[in-house]
């Protein structure tokens, strides 16, 4: 029965400091590159459109490696705000709301890396499974464009619910839980 009752007040004591591991850790906030956007427009739309593109070499060496490493990951990657480059404006969801009522026109958030054409980087994310009609002489050409631009989201926010930081807090609220549910049966029967 003793040990009944400490293993109890154990397991009850452990469900309240994991309890406040979730206060203790906050999640912070990442940075977010995502290339999985499609887009078959040339540069001409793209400007109309009001998406900045960047010439890949115009990117810093961080911003070229932000790029490469989201291609390199399946179309989106996340990194701590310190990490971020320089030339990328980071949107929070409400900073972005604000941005597209003041400037309807614009897409914030979004930019479109100009991809050189002899550049030793993974290809666009971008599909190109449409296959040129044989008389249309115009597709090919469009098709080439199009290729030489690959869009990318950035933004700043909390890491998905998958994410590992996501899944600490939850697993440690899980562990809290049924610490306490067989700590409290534990010291309550007798």
């Amino acid at each position: 029965m003793i040990r009944r009752n400490q293993l109890g007040t154990a397991l009850v004591v452990l469900a309240l400091l994991l309890f406040t591991v979730p206060a203790l850790f906050p999640v912070q906030a990442e940075l977010s590159h995502d290339t999985t956007a499609v887009t078959f427009d040339g540069r001409e739309q793209l400007e109309e459109q009001g998406i900045e593109i960047i010439h890949y070499g115009n990117l810093s060496d961080r911003g070229q490696e932000l790029y490469v490493e989201t291609l390199e990951t399946g179309g989106e990657y996340r990194v701590p705000p310190s990490q971020g480059a320089p030339e990328f404006d980071y949107l929070t969801g409400a900073e972005r709301q604000q941005v597209r009522e003041e400037d309807p026109e614009g897409r914030h958030g979004v930019v479109a890396i100009e991809r050189p054409e002899d550049a030793d980087i993974p290809p666009a994310d971008e599909p190109f499974d449409r296959v040129p009609e044989e008389n249309d002489e115009e597709a090919e050409p469009h098709r080439e464009q199009v290729k030489r631009y690959d869009l990318m989201e950035i933004s700043k926010g909390p890491p998905p619910l998958g994410a590992t930081p996501q899944l600490v807090r939850l697993v440690a609220a899980l562990l809290a839980v049924l610490s306490f549910g067989i700590g409290g049966y534990l010291l309550s029967s007798k």
